[in-house]
């Protein structure tokens, strides 16, 4: 009987404080899913070290993660600089001793058609959503492998699987980031560390309110309501990303690597929308 019950308990956690003693950094976190993620992170017992553009932003989420976990720490990084996200890195581990989970949160978006684009746009996003998670793995990775264990978070998008006209670039450099996770889980795997990712589809993030705050009521109301068409449960929030983020994150998933896991709420799954009268 103790043996069987052994066994069934085998590999249990108190998922209480799901993070404590980690150590994580997260990309870019002054605003947005990566502030959702890094105030979850915290509260959960992780130091959070994280980046982003704006000093102001910057500034107050520090100061708001501070008021959680004192070690958290904020730095000013453009990850369309590759010299910056070099150097960032090595502050970080030279400030943490050494980071735990990494979460890779870049997205910027550049509309065009498919033979529009220029060469400049395509190198920003290759940079900032792809290449920019890659310098930060490489610098982080070493120190992972010598503690035999971490964790990786990719934050893709639902554009890497299916897209929208005027999207290439995008769709592309998260699409890049969706095969280079699978890849790095099988690297990484007999290390003990895991990478997944997380694909979101339309979020209210406060990006997302700044932008319908730029329309005029009509414009308002009809993107609302195609929103809410396209997706079968209630529209997405901030919190539902990081939740999905906090469980790949912690030794929940411990046993899940190279996986990409839609948070769409079930966008995907529905073909179209037909005529009530069908």
């Amino acid at each position: 009987m103790m043996r069987e019950l052994k066994l069934y308990e085998s590999g249990i956690r108190d998922y209480n404080k799901l993070l404590e003693g980690r150590k994580a950094f997260v990309t870019t976190a002054a605003r947005g899913i990566g502030k959702s993620i890094a105030l979850l992170f915290a509260r959960q017992g992780a130091a959070v070290y994280f980046g982003g553009r704006n000093e102001e932003y910057v500034l107050r989420t520090e100061r708001e993660l501070g008021q959680i976990m004192p070690e958290c720490r904020g730095y000013i990084i453009d990850l369309a600089n590759a010299a910056q996200s070099e150097d960032a890195a090595q502050a970080v581990l030279r400030d943490s001793g050494g980071i735990d989970i990494l979460v890779c949160t870049a997205g910027v978006n550049c509309h065009c058609a498919a033979d529009a684009y220029r060469d400049e746009d395509m190198a920003r996003l290759l940079e900032t959503n792809y290449l920019s998670g890659l310098r930060f793995a490489r610098a982080f990775l070493p120190g992972m492998r010598g503690r035999k264990g971490g964790s990786i978070v990719n934050i893709s998008s639902i554009h890497s699987m299916m897209t929208q006209p005027t999207n290439l670039l995008y769709a592309g450099t998260k699409g890049a980031m969706n095969a280079a996770a699978r890849a790095m889980a099988l690297d990484c795997a007999a290390d003990g560390i895991r990478v997944n990712t997380v694909c979101p589809g339309v979020v209210m993030s406060d990006v997302m309110y700044d932008e319908t705050e730029k329309m005029d009521e009509e414009q308002k109301s009809a993107f609302i309501q195609a929103l809410d068409r396209c997706q079968p449960l209630p529209r997405g929030q901030m919190a539902d990303i990081a939740n999905a983020v906090l469980f790949l994150a912690s030794d929940m998933s411990a046993y899940i690597t190279g996986q990409c896991i839609l948070a769409d709420g079930g966008t995907s799954i529905k073909a179209h929308d037909f005529h009530p009268a069908f």
